[in-house]
């Protein structure tokens, strides 16, 4: 029996000719970017008539802090209670910043969003918990301020570039819904487990 030694060659350029073909197409696929489905190119998720929407009063009181000292940082857990009215004819959907200020000094040590929804032309009141990370060295009394986001906040998707890569907007596009509804849901921040190291 003989081999065609024609035949093999053939064999290996093949495997080559399919490595060396696809290879630069997925690298042009991860390169070249396109419109996010999530935020439609924008680079941001949007507040819905929020223009509207003026906070009456910011209540906060501290329920507990950790001191996170691998990490170097404090976590705040505010009770924050937020009042709005809504002078439009519109209903508003949309984004609060919330802001942990410095008693004392009146200056920003963290910021955080949540989600408000206020029908048109009501007053609604919202009590809830929110978590800021601050550096360790910060010390004094704190307290909670906020302002109402007109536009929007940078999509998580795109990072707020208003781009996806090529090869990622299948998925992106697929779970369009899940991931408008993740970005609007308030998550406090949980900070990593630390593990004992054994001697």
């Amino acid at each position: 029996m003989t081999i065609n030694p024609d035949k093999n060659r053939l064999k290996i350029q093949g495997k080559f000719l399919a490595f060396f073909g696809i290879i630069p197409l997925l690298l042009a696929t991860a390169l070249f970017r396109v419109p996010c489905p999530i935020c439609d190119g924008s680079g941001s998720v949007s507040s819905t008539g929020m223009e509207g929407v003026t906070i009456s009063k910011v209540e906060s009181s501290t329920q507990s802090t950790s001191l996170q000292a691998c990490a170097n940082y404090r976590l705040y857990n505010m009770e924050i209670t937020l009042t709005l009215y809504n002078s439009s004819d519109r209903d508003a959907d949309g984004f609060v910043d919330l802001y942990l200020l410095d008693y004392s000094k009146g200056t920003i040590l963290d910021n955080e969003f949540t989600v408000e929804e206020v029908p048109a032309g009501t007053e609604v009141t919202d009590t809830f918990n929110a978590y800021f990370k601050v550096e360790v060295d910060t010390t004094g009394p704190v307290t909670v301020t906020a302002g109402v986001e007109k536009s929007g906040i940078p999509c998580k998707a795109c990072n707020g570039t208003g781009k996806v890569a090529l090869n990622a907007w299948p998925f992106y596009n697929s779970m369009k819904a899940n991931f408008t509804e993740t970005q609007r849901i308030f998550k406090p921040y949980k900070a990593p487990v630390f593990i004992q190291p054994e001697h």
